[in-house]
């Protein structure tokens, strides 16, 4: 189902923000896909940057569970990489990491009762610019693999419309299972940005909902929903 139709784009403002032009017009399942976006979007209002040599692209969606899509999306991803070879690490609750560098991530927005997932992945990028150059990277820079992106593009597709199947069929712990599988942050020591409020802790668990299972130093257990989490060691 996903990728049954695709609207290839050279170029674009962002696949997110094109998809949303396309919920009324289109069925489930379709794809929005990028060569570059020149204002590709990040979490909190930021620009992901994705120039030529990167999967940019978003996916029009109609789930009846919504809470766990990001987390089926980034294990699709991680399971793409993994079929080609690279082994890639997920942290919570949309990065897609390789060496602790940010290598591609998920952002999911609603859009009435559809549901637009948009994945950026940094394939064969080489280079940065200064100020994202000690948080992100690519599969090229870390692996110095190229890969073909027409070929991980069909990967994912596969993959993505099976973990969505997944979802769909309330196998969410099996899905689960595949988050803890690609995490880097389980017994680990983070540090939460969520909102005004800020706290440190160990990761437990990732709920049935996607929420961070979080054990803070008074030994309560926090359910973060959102948040920005950084590594502390």
């Amino acid at each position: 189902m996903i990728g049954s139709r695709v609207y290839s784009l050279d170029i674009v403002d962002s696949t997110n923000e094109f998809a949303k032009t396309l919920v009324d017009l289109t069925p489930e399942g379709t794809v929005v896909l990028a060569r570059q976006q020149t204002n590709g979007k990040g979490r909190h209002g930021r620009t992901w940057y994705s120039p030529a040599d990167g999967i940019w692209m978003s996916v029009i969606l109609r789930p009846q569970n919504f809470s766990l899509i990001t987390v089926a999306a980034g294990v699709a991803v991680c399971e793409t990489l993994r079929t080609v070879g690279v082994v890639p690490g997920m942290k919570w609750p949309n990065d897609i990491v390789l060496n602790r560098k940010k290598i591609g991530g998920i952002l999911t927005e609603n859009v009435d009762k559809n549901t637009i997932v948009g994945i950026g992945i940094n394939l064969n990028m080489r280079k940065f610019p200064r100020e994202l150059k000690n948080v992100a990277s690519s599969v090229f820079i870390e692996t110095k693999k190229r890969l073909d992106e027409e070929r991980v593009y069909g990967i994912l597709c596969t993959h993505l419309d099976d973990c969505y199947s997944m979802l769909k069929n309330g196998q969410t712990s099996e899905l689960l299972t595949k988050w803890r599988n690609y995490s880097i942050m389980l017994g680990r020591e983070v540090y939460i940005e969520a909102g005004d409020k800020k706290m440190t802790g160990r990761v437990l668990d990732i709920s049935s909902d996607g929420a961070l299972m979080l054990m803070c130093p008074n030994r309560c257990v926090e359910r973060i929903i959102a948040g920005v989490c950084h590594l502390t060691m």
